[in-house]
């Protein structure tokens, strides 16, 4: 499946030619519809990039944008909501004190069960995400992986920076 967002005269173009290159078999479909551009949305469209790119990277323990969602959501966003969120913060002390006794192996597995259903980066604010996606890609990059620019999808993660 191909997403493409036409934000430019060349995204049209490049659509365009896409269509006209698509045999008459009938068997592809196309789907147009309005685009959310407000800049929570952007973000959420660049997180399943970043997410994407990472799983085709052959980095890292994770071969699908899933399973890197549910490890950047532990490595990154649970930080964020420890720190910001009294609640969260007696919801997962809870948690721990659960597993406490677990075999490591069990843990571990815990944890992004833990991570997969617990922690939601739809809750956090347009500052926190910024931030869940600024740690994101700055770990990625160092490790190597070329992520797209958050500048050519239209965010700015720099606005929201503390």
């Amino acid at each position: 499946m191909k997403t493409i967002i036409i934000n430019n005269k060349r995204q049209q173009t490049y659509a365009i030619n896409l269509i006209k290159e698509m045999s008459l078999d009938g068997s592809m479909t196309v789907i147009t519809k309005k685009t959310d551009m407000n800049q929570t949305a952007k973000q959420r469209r660049l997180n399943w990039l970043w997410n994407h790119e990472i799983s085709i990277s052959g980095l890292g323990q994770d071969d699908t944008k899933e399973t890197v969602h549910t490890r950047a959501k532990w490595q990154f966003a649970r930080p964020i909501l420890l720190r910001d969120s009294e609640t969260f913060g007696a919801i997962f002390c809870g948690f721990e004190m659960i597993i406490k006794d677990y075999d490591p192996e069990v843990k571990k597995r815990c944890y992004m069960e833990f991570s997969r259903d617990y922690i939601s980066c739809e809750r956090l604010s347009k500052r926190q995400r910024a931030e869940f996606l600024t740690d994101l890609q700055s770990y990625w990059t160092r490790k190597g992986v070329n992520l797209t620019d958050p500048s050519m999808q239209g965010v700015d993660l720099n606005k929201y920076k503390r």
